[in-house]
């Protein structure tokens, strides 16, 4: 299922939202691929693009989170650690077992609970947060 960007997922976060949609430009060509019969090599692209996103983009938004004085940080920051190891084992799979159907399947359903899920419920919390924030220092 491709996932089109609609402001219902924006943070409210320019540098996030870019990335965020970043992010779901690579997964729509996975799953377009997928449905092409092209997915062996653009599953190992996605999953060397998200190894280095999650190192970027996590750090951008923990860091976001600390000057903000996020109340949810460490269990934000502890679902990126659960994220990056589930994109390392899936690497080491597919270093093992090649792109096979199976892993395809698991990085697709990886992907779209990731995107739909922690974007629009966790990431969001943090536009809220800071909108919140702001209303009130503006009273």
């Amino acid at each position: 299922m491709k996932i089109e960007w609609r402001d219902s997922l924006s943070v409210g976060v320019d540098e996030i939202d870019a990335q965020h949609k970043h992010l779901i430009d690579k997964y729509n060509a996975f799953f377009t691929a997928y449905f092409e019969g092209r997915a062996d090599d653009e599953v190992i692209r996605l999953l060397n693009f998200l190894e280095i996103y999650v190192a970027t983009h996590f750090a951008d938004e923990e860091s976001l989170q600390q000057r903000i004085d996020f109340p949810d940080y460490q269990r934000h920051r502890q679902e990126h650690r659960e994220f990056t190891r589930k994109v390392t084992l899936f690497k080491k799979r597919i270093e093992k077992e090649g792109p096979t159907k199976d892993l395809f399947t698991s990085v697709g359903l990886l992907m779209t609970g990731w995107l739909i899920d922690h974007i629009s419920v966790m990431d969001r919390a943090i536009g809220r947060f800071i909108a919140e924030r702001e209303r009130k220092a503006g009273n």
